[in-house]
């Protein structure tokens, strides 16, 4: 245990300064997601820990073409790093204990499911189509926690699926091709799916919008240059970040369910 540690911590470590580099993580973000990928590394094994670091690489890649643009993009903190890592990792302490691959899926599906959401969003807003509300099928604002378009529900898949065939490859480079891998493969890709639609409905429903008292502007950020905002829906402590993080243990819990019926 001790050396996986140590390898985990090195690995994680390189990665995140890499990532530093790339302005992909704050530096609360690099020591976070360090120690996240070692205990990720150390307790799940290699294949639940390159299955997030594919989230990370692809997701960062994705968001950086999107805001080539953004200058003021600063990567990810400390609190986004645990809400897409923190399930992954009490999940991979379980497998370790209890040695139930189940709990070794459910590591991947949320890793599939923050994967999913940040190719749906990221890539959703590029959709030159309309974007709906989830909740009322209303056209909405595009970029609005709860709105959907084809684009990014295709998208979302694909980010799923990613992350399912990540899975099924590694995992079958030490383990035999079986109709059981296929299954898991699978059932990683619809969690994760599904993990992104809870993820839009909660986003709709329950996360905190303010809109600013004078223009009228609807953000998802308790401020606004140069005016006051106001909470206009959701509940106030319910970020993004908390949404990511809900809407990641349902998926990953209903989808063990199912592993077990």
């Amino acid at each position: 245990m001790f050396e996986a540690v140590i390898i985990g911590i090195i690995i994680s470590l390189v990665v995140a300064f890499l990532a530093y580099l790339k302005k992909s993580l704050t530096i609360d973000g690099l020591i976070t997601a360090t120690i996240l990928g070692a205990v990720i590394y150390a307790f799940g094994g290699f294949v639940v820990w390159i299955a997030l670091i594919m989230f990370f690489v692809s997701s960062s890649i994705i968001t950086k073409i999107h805001e080539r643009n953004n200058k003021d993009s600063k990567g990810r903190n400390a609190l986004q790093v645990i809400a897409n890592s923190l399930i992954t990792s009490m999940f991979s302490i379980i497998f370790y204990i209890t040695k139930n691959d189940m709990f070794m899926i459910a590591s991947v599906i949320s890793v599939a499911a923050s994967n999913a959401d940040t190719w749906a969003s990221e890539i959703g807003i590029l959709s030159k189509g309309k974007t709906y509300s989830i909740i009322t099928f209303k056209v909405v604002e595009k970029g609005i926690s709860g709105a959907v378009s084809r684009l990014g529900t295709l998208a979302s898949f694909v980010g799923a699926l990613f992350i399912g065939l990540v899975f099924f490859t590694f995992y079958g480079i030490t383990n035999e091709i079986s109709v059981i891998l296929l299954f898991y493969a699978l059932i990683i890709t619809l969690g994760g799916f599904v993990g992104c639609l809870v993820d839009s409905y909660l986003g709709a429903l329950v996360q905190a919008k303010y809109r600013g008292i004078q223009s009228g502007i609807i953000t998802e950020k308790p401020f606004l240059e140069g005016e006051k905002v106001v909470l206009s829906s959701g509940i106030s402590w319910i970020t993004n970040d908390a949404v990511n993080f809900l809407s990641g243990l349902s998926s990953t819990l209903v989808s063990m369910l199912v592993m077990v019926l």
